[in-house]
Parts: structure tokens; C-alpha cells; sequence
């Protein structure tokens, strides 16, 4: 399945926020999920659409003078999981930046450390992109230890 993908506009939020509860392994942070539905409503985004309507988005901030952006948030709904639809929004995402002279693209997720099997899927995808583990972070809490990931673009 190729996705459409298009610019987040502010009548998607409602469509984002659902894939969101559909993703408790996910999203099962409380503040996470206000932090992406405040992200969905605020930063550059992405949506992937099909005939039904909103399938994945992905967020990011952009630091132009830097030349580096950050993915902030990224959600594929349940049922449409490896079906390419991540890849064309990341890839979509890599086309713009590149247009614009960014030059590398971040990512943080959680560590391994956390040994939270579903977050292995969320690794190994970012891996299968190009992105490098850069750092070990400890930015959330004891719990949720994090992983600073890295592209070059």
C-alpha cells in the first residue's frame, strides 16, 4: 500500500488523535499523548491518507539555520502497520528537508534499556531507514529511558 501523503492541516488533529488511541503500546503515557495531540496542532506535519481518510502522520521541529529538524511524533494506525505507509511519510518528510538544505534529520524514541518489546519494532525501523544510534539520553524519567537516533540527509 503507497500512501498519499500531504500536509497535516489543523481539521486532521481529530484523525491523528484517534490513531493515537488506537496505539496503547505506544501510547500509553498520559503526557505523551497531550504532547503529541499539542504537537499534531502546532508543529509541521505530515498525514498519510487513503479513500477513508487519515491512515499515519509524523510531526517534526526544524532548526533552519542549523540545518537540522527532528521528528517529534509519528503514528501509523494499528491495522495498516507494515504496510509502507511509515516509509512514505518518512520518505516524503526526507524529500522536503532535502529541498530545503537541511542536512540531518533526529529522532528520539525509547532505549532499549527499557526492554519494552514494542519499542524494538519502532527501532528497528528507524534503523531500516538509515538512522544511526547517536546517544543514550535520559530526558523523560527512570522509566523511559531514550535513545537519540541520527540520519544523515
Amino acid at each position: 500500500m503507497v500512501a498519499a501523503v500531504r500536509k497535516l492541516e489543523p481539521h486532521d488533529a481529530a484523525a491523528c488523535d484517534a490513531i493515537v488511541a488506537g496505539l496503547p503500546e505506544w501510547f500509553g503515557n498520559q503526557q505523551g499523548i497531550r504532547d503529541c495531540a499539542i504537537a499534531v496542532r502546532s508543529h509541521a506535519g505530515l498525514v498519510a491518507t487513503d479513500e477513508i481518510g487519515v491512515t499515519g502522520f509524523l510531526t517534526w521541529t526544524q532548526d533552519r539555520e542549523r540545518g537540522v529538524a527532528e521528528i517529534t511524533w509519528m503514528a501509523v494506525r494499528a491495522d495498516l502497520r507494515r504496510h509502507g505507509i511509515g516509509r512514505s511519510l518518512l520518505g516524503a518528510l526526507i524529500e522536503r528537508l532535502q529541498e530545503e538544505r537541511v542536512h540531518r534529520l533526529d529522532v528520539k524514541t525509547l532505549s532499549e534499556r527499557a526492554a519494552y518489546a514494542p519499542y524494538a519494532e519502532t527501532r528497528d525501523f528507524y534503523l531500516a531507514n538509515g538512522f544511526e544510534p547517536i546517544a543514550e539520553l535520559d530526558i523523560w524519567d527512570e522509566e523511559n529511558p531514550a535513545v537519540l537516533m541520527r540520519r544523515s540527509l
